[in-house]
């Protein structure tokens, strides 16, 4: 009886470590699988307080701070990031990269990594991994976009033109893609092709405040005073923050005139 007994319990032991060891291996391949997954399939965005007036939230404050104002916008970050911010990227990358180094085909985790790298300002970096994603997935339009972004924060114009160019043929309504032609030719001192940017910007988008302020800055840059209170008023009314800046921008303009 004691053997019999015995045996039961054996058998009851080897059942379990091998539920255990089946469950910590598909409980590793699901986590594989999270993180494997294209991102422009799978996107946590934290939630986000919103003016009811102004969509300028909708696009977040991520690699571009679409909030931020003309003169800072090509200036990379102006905050540090945090140390829990920074330690999650870390395990990120580290979770990046042996996906990586298992499947160097799958584009998912370079575009991942690349998003990392351009959140710490590694631009080149970012667009190495840019590069390699849209060679094994070529009709991504976020990719497209996200390497325009790293182009521009080195000032290579031409290419970021290239990217936005791009964005737009796969994704024609894109905002962001004309919102940031705009921004591109506003830097290369082209004031009368940003407008023309930004006049799609807003057909697309007629409730984003930053692409009024925007223009408004061209305009006032071809002294055209009247359009620049224009749009500085129109900002201001879809979004107060604006106020007292562009107070002080207006009252100006209209000595000017």
């Amino acid at each position: 009886m004691k053997k019999i007994i015995l045996f039961a319990l054996l058998i009851v032991v080897i059942l379990s470590a091998i539920w255990y060891y089946n469950y910590n291996k598909n409980k590793r391949k699901r986590t594989e699988l999270v993180y494997s997954m294209d991102s422009s399939q799978t996107r946590l965005n934290p939630p986000i307080t919103r003016n009811p007036n102004d969509s300028t939230d909708i696009y977040g404050s991520g690699y571009f701070d679409y909030r931020d104002n003309i003169e800072s916008y090509h200036m990379g970050y102006s905050k540090p990031r945090d140390s829990v911010y920074k330690v999650e990227n870390l395990k990120a990358f580290e979770r990046l990269n042996l996906l990586i180094s298992k499947d160097t085909l799958n584009p998912g985790p370079y575009l991942d990594r690349g998003n990392h790298f351009q959140n710490i300002q590694k631009y080149k970096e970012a667009i190495a991994d840019y590069d390699k994603y849209i060679q094994l997935n070529p009709y991504n339009h976020s990719a497209y976009q996200n390497r325009g972004t790293a182009h521009e924060r080195l000032k290579h114009y031409e290419q970021a033109l290239w990217d936005y160019n791009k964005v737009l043929e796969l994704k024609p309504d894109d905002t962001i893609a004309w919102f940031n032609k705009g921004n591109v030719y506003d830097a290369i001192e082209n004031p009368w092709q940003a407008i023309k940017e930004y006049d799609r910007t807003i057909q697309a988008d007629p409730r984003l405040a930053k692409a009024y302020y925007n223009r408004g800055s061209s305009w006032e840059k071809v002294f055209n005073y009247d359009m620049a209170i224009e749009n500085y008023e129109m900002a201001m009314k879809l979004n107060p923050r604006y106020w007292d800046e562009l107070t002080k921008k207006i009252d100006y303009l209209n000595q000017m005139k």
